[in-house]
């Protein structure tokens, strides 16, 4: 069995634009939400494998130390209300540590979200504060006997948000000045009537 979990630049962006709305001393969390994606009948692929599609960040109501970090029990499932009713699915765990460091601590193998087989989470180095991809991350999946570091293309996989294959692109132009005040509308008013005085009369 093989994991697949397939993140949008724009979305990623996002985590750490959340990351920053922190006390700068303590350690983030967020959750990646989102939908398996039905690959039977593609090449290469197999029953087996999970491929997720992640579309929504989902940041707890957590107690953040310099350290570690705590979701309570009454957080974790205020966090979870959504995944029933939108049909939805916990694709990874992402938090942060303040230097660069990103293997798991004992702490952060205890207090993952899920202690399932094929469960995903990522640690981010200096909180967020260097924007980091998700290559310059540590990713972890926790296997049978425990949580193991894993190269993270071999799991992750970014996706473009937008693609714009635009060969030309409309550009709209500047809107003209608006007229003077008065004084133009009665250069204007005279230019006229001098027009009119001095224009010659047909016989």
């Amino acid at each position: 069995m093989s994991v697949e979990i397939r993140v949008p630049d724009a979305l990623w962006q996002s985590v750490l634009d959340l990351f920053e709305q922190h006390d700068p001393s303590v350690e983030r969390v967020a959750y990646l939400d989102g939908f398996r994606v039905d690959e039977t009948g593609y090449p290469g692929t197999s029953p087996d494998d999970r491929v997720y599609i992640v579309v929504t960040v989902v940041v707890p109501d957590a107690v953040l130390r310099p350290r570690n970090y705590l979701v309570p029990a009454e957080a974790v499932s205020a966090a979870g209300r959504h995944l029933r009713t939108g049909r939805m699915t916990r694709v990874a765990q992402v938090h942060s540590h303040g230097d660069d460091f990103v293997d798991h601590s004992p702490t952060d193998d205890e207090r993952a979200y899920s202690q399932r087989a094929g469960a995903v989470s990522v640690v981010v180095p200096f909180h967020g504060r260097t924007r980091p991809g998700l290559a310059e991350c540590g990713v972890h999946v926790r296997a049978e006997a425990g949580w193991r570091r894993v190269r993270p293309e071999s799991v992750i996989r970014v996706i473009p948000s937008v693609l714009d294959l635009r060969s030309t692109k409309w550009v709209p132009k500047p809107e003209a000045a608006p007229s003077g005040g008065i004084f133009s509308r009665f250069r204007a008013w005279t230019r006229t009537g001098w027009t009119r005085l001095v224009r010659p009369r047909s016989s």
